[in-house]
């Protein structure tokens, strides 16, 4: 069954001190990473985009599976960007992986969806969940009927069923936020 995946990487970049998205990362970008390996595991790759949104979503534009989506309201935080995506999404299950973590591998989507269903599949390693998050329509509809402004994904999610699937190591943490972070993740 096709799943989709909603990549927000909306914001400013404000604690890196420049724009993270087109920031190299390997033989890539960290956003073009995230993407590529999204896309390698489902149907439809979902990037919202809002800071410099025109740029980014030409970096994708005609790449097949991938759709640009712009979140007008992305100064008021990453909820109102899921949300955005969220009303693009087409399939049963969806996931959200974060558009500053490279070091998700395409194994992670795979044990995520084999996992027991729950409206909510998370990674955890180290007693810390991580990304991507697999979800279900339910959670869908109830982010789309949540105010983008004061909607929260962990009061969503709390109301759902939710599975934790241990995670043999740290990729699913592993976001990169800051200068210091890329040098020493890189």
């Amino acid at each position: 069954m096709p799943v989709s995946c909603i990549v927000p990487a909306a914001g400013r970049s404000a604690r890196m001190g420049q724009w993270k998205p087109l920031l190299p990362f390997r033989e890539s970008t960290i956003i073009k990473t995230v993407v590529r390996v999204a896309a390698s595991a489902c149907a439809r790759v979902i990037v919202v985009v809002g800071y410099r949104g025109q740029e980014l979503a030409a970096v994708f534009d005609g790449q097949p599976g991938v759709i640009a989506v712009e979140n007008p309201d992305w100064e008021t935080g990453m909820f109102s960007s899921i949300r955005v995506g969220a009303g693009k999404v087409d399939t049963e299950r969806f996931f959200v992986a974060l558009g500053d973590m490279p070091f998700i591998r395409r194994e992670i989507y795979d044990a995520l969806l084999a996992a027991p269903p729950a409206n909510a599949v998370f990674p955890v390693f180290d007693g810390r969940k991580g990304h991507p998050v697999l979800l279900d329509r339910a959670v869908r509809d109830a982010v789309l009927a949540a105010d983008p402004r004061t909607g929260s994904m962990p009061g969503i999610i709390s109301r759902f069923s939710v599975r934790e699937l241990a995670w043999t190591d740290d990729s699913i943490l592993r976001d990169i936020d800051t200068p210091e972070q890329l040098d020493a993740l890189c």
